[in-house]
């Protein structure tokens, strides 16, 4: 079930466009078209030539779900909440992260890149594409650049490609950028030798890797050593890539299908397999379809890059905290 906001007939002069709802809201048009088409954030009027047109209320609820997904949560986790929900849920996170508090407001530096980014792909034009997510991910800081720009680049671009708005070619062409984007940013951080290691990629019979991808991209920013094993790996050979990487934690993407008890299946065996010292940890949009299969393995559902990066940072900080031992 989802919130209707604006049923009820408004004046002309309390109406705004898309490009005045964007300004005020730091979301693209094209993010915003995607959230309304996928999730229903909000009912927008509509003219007479089928311009949308927005409320007042309309762009107060579109800031809060801004504010909640900043939060690092999934647009689809908080789309169907209230209000009074999403202001409570906002200032829970300003308590917990005041210094958060004086950033709300969208860089209009990202808003340039994500939209460029858009128009490159509508325009099948690969080498403005790749030249704009380089120059992002230079002049941005990491975390900011996963999660402001090529996190909604690929939900924008997923779902007008599901939506048919977007060509075949011009979605493989926009994904394959992408991947050579993220593949040499996983590459360009220089980590220490003793620094904490992680696997990344996606169980077998999950072919979608790009969120496996930003994940890799995610642990490499944050100081990990990045083994990534892209796409369907039978649990056996992610076990094994975890003992010769010597990593302490995978991490799987899922997508998927998301109903699939083979997915559950090779989720239990990989569990089974690893050594209890092992993390393992999932997420990507399918996760929460296998919660309950995550659940009674213990492994742990993480429903954003940025609640991987914290989780992390905070396992590398414990990492070392702990006393090293060695001959007296």
């Amino acid at each position: 079930m989802f919130i209707l906001w604006s049923m009820a007939a408004s004046p002309p002069s309390l109406l705004h466009s898309v490009r005045v709802v964007a300004r005020r809201t730091g979301l693209t048009p094209d993010l915003l078209r995607a959230w309304e088409k996928r999730y229903r954030v909000v009912e927008p009027m509509r003219t007479a030539g089928g311009q949308r047109n927005y409320t007042d209320a309309d762009i107060e609820r579109l800031r809060l779900l801004v504010r909640a997904t900043a939060g690092g949560r999934q647009i689809g986790q908080v789309a169907h909440l209230g209000k009074a929900e999403l202001e409570e849920l906002t200032a829970g996170d300003v308590r917990l992260a005041p210094e958060s508090a004086a950033t709300e407001a969208v860089d209009p530096a990202v808003s340039q890149y994500l939209d460029g980014a858009l128009t490159a792909a509508e325009h099948f034009d690969a080498t403005a594409l790749e030249a704009g997510l380089r120059t992002a991910a230079l002049r941005l800081p990491s975390d900011q650049v996963l999660d402001s720009v090529f996190g909604p680049l690929l939900l924008a671009i997923g779902t007008r490609w599901q939506a048919g708005e977007l060509p075949p070619a011009n979605g493989h062409l926009a994904t394959s950028i992408i991947r050579r984007v993220l593949t040499w940013m996983t590459d360009f951080p220089s980590v220490r030798e003793d620094a904490p290691a992680i696997v990344v990629g996606t169980p077998a019979l999950q072919m979608h890797d790009l969120g496996a991808m930003l994940a890799a991209t995610a642990a490499a920013g944050s100081g990990w050593r990045v083994t990534f094993l892209g796409a369907s790996l039978p649990a056996l050979e992610l076990a094994r890539a975890a003992r010769l990487a010597e990593a302490d934690t995978v991490a799987l993407s899922i997508v998927h299908p998301v109903d699939d008890a083979r997915v559950a299946s090779e989720l239990r065996e990989l569990r089974m397999i690893l050594p209890a010292h092992t993390a393992l940890l999932v997420g990507g949009a399918g996760a929460i379809a296998y919660a309950n299969v995550l659940n009674e393995i213990g492994a742990e559902r993480l429903d954003s890059i940025a609640a991987l990066r914290n989780w992390l940072r905070e396992r590398g900080a414990a990492r070392q905290r702990q006393p090293t031992t060695g001959a007296g």
